[in-house]
């Protein structure tokens, strides 16, 4: 059951110090993608082009296949005494066999909270397990929507939807605005529109926000 190197990874600029994350590679892993998220998808380019991120991306890809993929993330997280788990800074749920162990995983670490951002919801079958995701206390499941995707409808119960604002002229809706990088720097506009994230704002930028100390997606 054991795993050659962790699966889980610490931290990040974003996610602070406090938070784990499993990722996989972008966009091959993403069936619920649009032409909009992956014309500016962050994951695609950067530090995430290293070649150092790349193995490891492939490498977790290679461990989220195994079938003992469950078992080796639920025994790291308990031994580590793991709190809180963003699933996918890079990457998304790419098949229902894949959310079915993550599932397996939310049932038998009830202790700790997970939180994710999908557009497999565009996928039904794939749709069909992150709803039974979203019945779990310790889940937080975040639809991912934009002008290509529109918003889901109906949103189903216990589901949030975050919205990604990618030109001044994009609508900000759902219940979480995430802007891309050259509009975080704009004003939020008006008082009534859905919150944008603290981290993504000048204001939270000069506090050091992050989803450690925010804690409004997974609390």
């Amino acid at each position: 059951m054991a795993t050659i190197r962790a699966l889980l990874a610490q931290g990040n600029g974003k996610l602070g110090q406090s938070i784990h994350h499993f990722d996989l590679p972008s966009i091959a892993t993403c069936p619920g993608r649009s032409r909009a998220c992956e014309a500016v998808c962050y994951a695609s380019r950067g530090r995430f082009r290293a070649d150092l991120v790349r193995n490891r991306l492939r490498w977790c890809l290679q461990q989220s296949r195994r079938e003992d993929f469950a078992d080796c993330m639920v025994d790291e997280i308990r031994r580590k005494g793991v709190l809180v788990v963003r699933i996918h800074v890079s990457g998304d749920i790419y098949n229902v066999p894949y959310a079915e162990k993550w599932l397996s995983v939310f049932h038998r670490c009830p202790a700790t909270r997970f939180f994710l951002y999908t557009r497999s919801w565009r996928v039904p079958e794939i749709a069909v397990v992150l709803e039974q995701m979203a019945e779990r206390d310790n889940v937080r499941v975040w639809y991912s929507a934009d002008p290509d995707t529109g918003l889901p409808e109906p949103v189903p119960t216990g589901v949030r939807v975050a919205w990604m604002q990618s030109s001044e002229d994009d609508p900000q809706l759902g219940n979480l605005v995430f802007r891309v990088r050259r509009l975080r720097t704009e004003p939020i506009g008006r008082v009534g529109l859905p919150i944008v994230c603290p981290h993504e704002t000048p204001d939270g930028h000069d506090q050091n926000v992050n989803c450690g100390n925010c804690g409004h997606c997974w609390s």
